[in-house]
């Protein structure tokens, strides 16, 4: 049985916000990415997909990244995006289709009912999930979704919260203690990546930001933390 797609609002790049019902209609295709992770060079791909298929599936990118505009502006510049990309720094998506990580996608058809989740390791870039990408889209074959990467718990949920009460007060300009929710955040759900490799992208920049992203860095606090991706 189909689930309804959940109706959420969030802004774009140019600070207009948008309701994700109003694409219902035609299909759509829900691409989450971020910044601070190496799915932003799945944009220059999905645009081309985009130029082919536009006129029978809405593709609306989220960047899910709390510090906002600025960071993910960067990313898109340049691109002409015919596309839109909604700004998602409270991880509005993330407790509304159970995520922990990036990237994903979602498949909703004209009905407005989401027919398929990816939750983990969605690319574009890959020849097997565009083509089925594609199958759906002209003959509505299924997607035939993976298994989840990561999985969704009540101490995501509770992590979740306190993330959302630490963008409070990142938002007021006080990181100390928005930091201090989020780590708090994270003993609780270790495995959040959404919130854990954000945080190391605000206190290490130089490892996401500075070229291209340091995964040997990444691994190594991984590891140092007893912890698999």
């Amino acid at each position: 049985m189909l689930t309804k797609n959940p109706s959420f609002k969030l802004p774009t790049t140019n600070n207009q916000v948008v309701n994700i019902s109003d694409f219902i209609g035609k299909k759509i295709i829900l691409f989450m990415w971020a910044s601070w992770w190496g799915c932003r060079a799945q944009l220059p791909v999905w645009q081309d997909f985009n130029n082919k298929y536009s006129e029978k599936v809405s593709i609306i990118s989220i960047a899910i990244d709390l510090q906002g505009h600025e960071k993910v502006n960067h990313y898109i510049s340049g691109l002409n995006l015919a596309f839109p990309t909604l700004i998602d720094q409270k991880n509005i998506t993330g407790n509304l289709y159970g995520f922990r990580a990036i990237p994903n996608g979602i498949l909703i058809n004209e009905k407005g009912y989401i027919v398929a989740k990816q939750l983990g390791n969605f690319d574009i870039r890959n020849i097997q999930t565009r083509n089925k990408l594609k199958k759906w889209i002209i003959n509505d074959q299924d997607f035939n979704n993976k298994t989840e990467i990561t999985k969704f718990t009540n101490k995501t949920k509770e992590s979740n919260q306190l993330f959302q009460k630490g963008m409070d007060f990142f938002q007021s300009g006080n990181i100390h203690e928005a930091l201090y929710y989020w780590k708090k955040g994270i003993k609780i759900d270790p495995k959040n990546y959404i919130i854990r490799k954000q945080v190391w992208a605000i206190e290490h920049p130089d490892k996401f930001y500075s070229g291209e992203i340091n995964y040997q860095w990444q691994k190594t606090q991984i590891e140092l933390d007893g912890l698999e991706e």
